[in-house]
């Protein structure tokens, strides 16, 4: 069993994060990145800066057999992020923060009685993040959420659902607390 967990360690560490690089060289992927999946996968824009520690996970399971990884261009990525695929897709556009210790999820376990949840498949349909949007830090990002362009999305935030376009959202759940305006001249 050591044998084998450290072979899982390689595969999914340097080696993978390896195959990532090489597949997505116009990206600024940090060492300190750990990334578990396949990079055909993932494709990430022009000048997308991603620093670790982060996790990156574009794995299956569960039941689900959809997950990719898509970041826009120009966009951000902190340190000790956790973005996992689970199955579902995460489509984040160009030009975005996404700032520190956020989590990112595409898919959860069903949470029916009866049967352990450990034991049971996972639901949800993925991520969906427009351009131009703020993630401020130690949010988390529930399956299903599609926020919208131009979006901010408070520190410590829990985004489940719709967030309009422009808006400014914050809370447990969050909630619209405003709206960007344009820049007065």
């Amino acid at each position: 069993m050591i044998l084998k967990d450290l072979a899982r360690a390689v595969v999914d560490g340097p080696v993978a994060l390896a195959r990532l690089r090489a597949t997505n060289r116009k990206a600024m992927v940090n060492n300190g990145v750990k990334f578990a999946g396949s990079p055909s996968r993932v494709k990430l824009g022009n000048q997308v800066a991603i620093f670790g520690p982060t996790v990156l996970a574009v794995t299956d399971g569960g039941g689900l057999d959809g997950s990719r990884l898509e970041v826009g261009e120009r966009t951000y990525i902190g340190e000790f992020n956790n973005i996992r695929t689970a199955g579902a897709p995460i489509i984040i556009g160009s030009d975005c923060l996404i700032s520190q210790h956020i989590t990112i999820v595409g898919s959860n376990h069903a949470t029916a009685l009866g049967s352990p949840i450990t034991s049971q498949p996972w639901e949800g349909d993925g991520v969906l993040i427009g351009d131009d949007v703020w993630i401020g830090a130690g949010a988390v990002i529930l399956p299903g959420a599609r926020i919208g362009d131009g979006a901010v999305v408070a520190a410590n935030a829990v985004v489940r659902g719709e967030v309009p376009a422009n808006a400014i959202v914050g809370g447990v759940p969050a909630r619209v607390l405003g709206h960007r305006h344009p820049a007065s001249q």
